[in-house]
């Protein structure tokens, strides 16, 4: 091994545990995550009650006493439960919507563990002459075996939920888990000598585990929310997180609707999908006068995904990867990218428009509620199209602090952050965006009039590096809504009339988005290595929606699920560049008529930035 790579991962291994250390110091115990923690502490504990119940039944025949304690161990359950609701009630959080209730959580353990022929104790004493002391008392050791893996397991899991952020916490919990495996395993070989049960330990181990499966799913992936399609949540005002009160609104622009609404829906698997809308931006006058942005929400249109059946937002599609996925659609209305918190009135043209840059807040409100009822998910995908891109890039890396656990990718659709100068000195700072900044990570200190994407993308791949960091564009991102588009705007600062010619940005903007994209990745390659980009053929703005996803390999480039399994599995993830950048794929934007850098070349249109 070379020195310089010797040092590379010491570097690699501080910046890791630098990174954990700080995600526990500023994610803290939650009160979601402490209420599901002591609620699962009250399953175990019920679950271990009921099978010693069941163990001295075996070994007594005495109903009334085995009813007794399976009384007492219910009424202590749902007192448990109902304490550790009202501990979190107290801190602002309805840990009663994250989890199942407490009849609903009891009938499960008591199904699992007595259920005619199918229960862990039925299975066990199958085969068992309950008459014969000898069969009472291996039954016995068998249930009273299976009680204490059960409590281990879910005390384990218990512990894990509540230190999320602890480093090894996750490795503490397996090692546990995997003593209380073994512990049952020497019981069950002892238990088991000469017992005529039917039972095998490997099939109680599988009901034990399962059973323990059910509740960790049950309390950490809230059964309350909808599987069948998208729920609106209309969020309201005066909400209480980490340490502010936040009131979601949309723009108010033009007196347009300021009820801010986010979606959610529940899948099969714990895992999570954070979306980030897009839908322009303004930041003057003039921008937001003509109003290049998404003011509102509209509930019943195209704003609501369950009116989305294209691309990833197919869920009838074998080959999306998010079908089966927790999914938090997080609406854009305000002109600031998901990132601002002002109230700003632009001045000009004898009058003034006044905006609600509240992106920020609106995205916390919908953080809060993830956090809130998808408590621990194995992985969790952030991205988001166009504006919301940038969502994703700055939730994305906040989103650290809510699920220190988890494994993370983040991917912004159509958002490269090639922006002018001027704007960043001069506009940017319009939405108020230096306070959202997380100044705990190394180079992400400084003014927002210094601080570019790259630069960000750069300190955030470092400071988490098992993170899979990513950018997707296609090579001329077009449109008046599209990346050359608002390039164009910010090119021609107050003058509309040349704004409508987005193509004119077109060759600029490439090469500057394929610049950053490589400097960028040139920056991280040497330590953690974790950001990859993708430059697709054409003009297309964003891919998310589009089933394109699905089947261009136009240039030799892979289809982009492709791209993203491997981004997610952390293996033969490569940068992609196509070949034939400038041909334009059927449906992407041209000016109409053509107007240079787009030509025709035979029967294709193309862009050539030849000089």
């Amino acid at each position: 091994m070379t020195t310089a790579r010797r040092i590379s991962l010491v570097v690699l291994a501080l910046a890791l545990a630098v990174s954990l250390l700080a995600a526990q110091a500023q994610a803290g115990v939650y009160p979601s995550n402490t209420c599901v923690s002591d609620k699962m502490k009250a399953a175990s504990k019920k679950c271990q009650a009921l099978l010693i119940a069941w163990s001295n039944w075996d070994q007594n025949q005495n109903d009334v006493d085995r009813d007794a304690k399976l009384n007492a161990a219910a009424s202590q359950f749902a007192n448990s439960w109902q304490k550790a609701d009202d501990k979190a009630a107290g801190k602002g959080v309805d840990c009663a919507d994250t989890t199942l209730s407490s009849t609903d959580m009891e009938t499960l353990i008591d199904t699992a563990i007595k259920n005619g022929t199918d229960g862990i104790v039925d299975q066990i004493n199958s085969g068992l002459d309950l008459g014969n002391v000898d069969d009472g008392k291996c039954g016995a050791k068998l249930l009273k075996a299976a009680g204490k893996k059960c409590a281990a397991f879910l005390k384990a899991e218990s512990k894990f939920v509540k230190k999320l952020a602890k480093p090894g916490a996750a490795d503490k919990r397996d090692a546990d888990q995997t003593k209380a495996s073994e512990k049952f395993s020497a019981a069950w070989d002892t238990g088991a000598a000469g017992c005529p049960t039917n039972a095998t330990k490997a099939g109680i181990e599988d009901e034990i585990d399962g059973l323990s499966k059910d509740v960790v799913l049950n309390t950490t992936v809230s059964p309350n929310v909808d599987d069948a399609q998208y729920t609106t949540i209309t969020p309201g005002g005066g909400i209480s997180y980490e340490g502010k009160t936040l009131n979601p609104t949309c723009s108010g622009w033009q007196d347009t609707d300021p009820t801010y609404h986010f979606f959610v829906k529940r899948g099969s698997t714990n895992k999570l999908l954070m979306y980030y809308q897009g839908g322009g931006a303004c930041w003057d006058y003039f921008t937001c006068n003509v109003g290049l942005f998404d003011p509102s929400v509209n509930v019943a249109g195209s704003d609501n995904p369950n009116n989305q059946t294209t691309g990833f937002a197919d869920r009838t599609n074998p080959l999306n990867p998010f079908k089966e996925w927790n999914l938090v659609f997080v609406p854009y209305c305000t002109g600031d990218v998901h990132w601002g918190d002002a109230e700003k009135t632009y001045f000009g043209g004898g009058g003034g428009v006044h905006i609600e840059h509240r992106g920020f807040v609106n995205a916390k409100v919908a953080e809060k509620w993830a956090r809130e009822h998808f408590v621990n998910p194995e992985e969790v995908f952030v991205t988001g199209s166009s504006a919301g891109a940038y969502g994703a890039t700055l939730h994305g890396t906040l989103l650290h602090q809510v699920y220190p656990a988890s494994k993370i990718s983040v991917l912004p659709d159509a958002g490269n952050g090639v922006i002018t100068a001027d704007f960043q000195a001069n506009y940017f700072p319009n939405w108020n965006v230096q306070p959202n900044i997380p100044t705990y990570i190394p180079g992400l200190e400084v003014p927002i009039t210094e601080l570019t994407i790259p630069a960000m993308v750069e300190a955030v791949a470092n400071y988490y590096p098992q993170t899979a960091w990513g950018h997707y564009t296609a090579a001329f991102d077009g449109g008046t809504g599209g990346q050359t588009g608002f390039y164009n705007v910010m090119l021609n600062p107050g003058n509309p009339l040349n704004w409508f010619d987005w193509w004119e940005a077109s060759c600029a903007w490439n090469t500057e988005m394929r610049n950053q994209a490589i400097a960028t990745y040139n920056a991280v390659a040497p330590g953690p290595d974790n950001y990859r980009y993708y430059i697709g053929t054409g003009s297309r703005h964003t891919m998310f929606g589009n089933d394109k996803v699905y089947t261009d390999t136009t240039g030799g480039v892979p289809t982009v699920v492709d791209w993203i399994n491997s981004m997610r599995a952390r293996t033969g993830w490569d940068n992609v560049e196509a070949e034939n950048q400038g041909l334009l794929l059927p449906g992407d934007p041209a000016p109409s008529p053509l107007e240079p850098p787009f030509e025709l070349q035979g029967s294709d249109t193309v862009i050539n930035c030849a000089p």
